[in-house]
């Protein structure tokens, strides 16, 4: 083990402050959510949220990268509903049953709040296997998995098209797709500059 001087510390402490890169449009929201002043930010977000493909988007974002959990009531309402609707929805083929034929209000929002918890934190806690769960509610693990997995698939697809159209916002550089969905919102033609 080699033992450095307080002088070759500071040295190489030194040479990774020098070289570090702007934020990105997480580390901004974060500290920008906190209390630190930044007016681009607030732009970002209200124009982001203007564009987003579901008004929960921008609630699930900021849970995640500056976990405000404000909107917990209208986040755990949208996973219910998707819960719900995708447990309900038909399968393919000749017989066309549900997806979820099992399920029940009392696990489906349990998992639904797992989904939700995995994809907002899921890489830094663990939660409850499906095991343990199931065992709980009484309920089979296929038909929990797929429940929690779907919920958990949405909200990562909208946590993440919100962090595309937040770092658009902070580059400047927008994607046809964005500028459409502005026009769409705003019923205005796009800018060739903002």
């Amino acid at each position: 083990m080699t033992a450095f001087t307080a002088a070759e510390i500071v040295a190489m402490l030194k040479t990774v402050h020098e070289q570090r890169e702007d934020p990105d449009a997480d580390q901004r929201t974060a500290a920008y959510w906190w209390g630190h002043s930044d007016a681009s930010v607030a732009w970002w977000l209200s124009t982001c949220r203007m564009v987003g493909s579901h008004p929960v988007a921008q609630s699930l974002y900021l849970a995640n990268v500056a976990e405000d959990m404000s909107q917990r009531r209208a986040i755990k309402d949208w996973a219910y509903e998707v819960a719900a609707k995708f447990a309900s929805g038909k399968g393919v083929g000749p017989r066309r049953r549900n997806l979820v034929e099992s399920y029940r209000t009392d696990w489906g929002h349990q998992a639904a709040r797992d989904g939700v918890f995995m994809a907002l934190w899921g890489d830094l806690e663990d939660v409850p296997g499906i095991t343990s769960r199931c065992e709980r509610f009484g309920c089979g693990k296929q038909a929990y998995q797929r429940v929690r997995d779907e919920v958990c698939s949405q909200a990562k697809d909208l946590i993440a098209g919100f962090r595309a159209d937040m770092e658009q916002c902070r580059t400047g550089q927008f994607n046809r797709w964005f500028t459409q969905r502005w026009e769409d919102a705003t019923g205005r033609t796009w800018p060739q500059r903002i």
